[in-house]
């Protein structure tokens, strides 16, 4: 599933989300146009996945980032995501590592793998952006595939 962000009617940033399997969720890219960097769009992009997927039951959540973009990276990690590594106990295990996964995941060299599980009680309502962001929405909405 595509979502985006939208300044206005200017396509602002955007993210791909899949499940994996029903208890497992995927985020395969997030992009935010060069202009609207550093003013919430990623943020409320990312926030709408998540509530997404803890809304529809997931309870873990994979993400890949390009290594050395420690704004993407730092985006994740400032909610709750960390370093997948690759030994680590198993998803259904209770730990993070993604055996059996891999091989559906786009991961390409030079990125790497984060993950978090997410709580198991109601989701909370996205995160508005920023104060001061004129014309984003705290919601993403569905991008037209053409």
């Amino acid at each position: 599933m595509a979502r985006g962000a939208f300044v206005g009617t200017t396509l602002a940033g955007m993210i791909l989300l899949e499940n994996l399997v029903p208890e497992v969720g995927y985020l395969y890219y997030l992009f935010v146009g060069t202009a609207h960097r550093r003013t919430g769009v990623g943020s409320a992009l990312l926030d709408d996945a998540l509530h997404r997927f803890q809304r529809d039951g997931v309870t873990v959540v994979y993400a890949v980032a390009e290594e050395g973009n420690e704004a993407s990276i730092g985006l994740f990690e400032s909610r709750g995501f960390r370093t997948v590594e690759r030994r680590e106990l198993g998803w259904k295990d209770g730990g993070l590592g993604a055996w059996g996964l891999r091989s559906r995941m786009r991961i390409i060299g030079g990125e790497v793998l984060l993950g978090r599980r997410l709580p198991t009680s109601p989701a909370p309502r996205a995160a508005r952006p920023k104060p001061g962001t004129p014309g984003v929405s705290a919601r993403s909405r569905p991008v037209a595939r053409g």
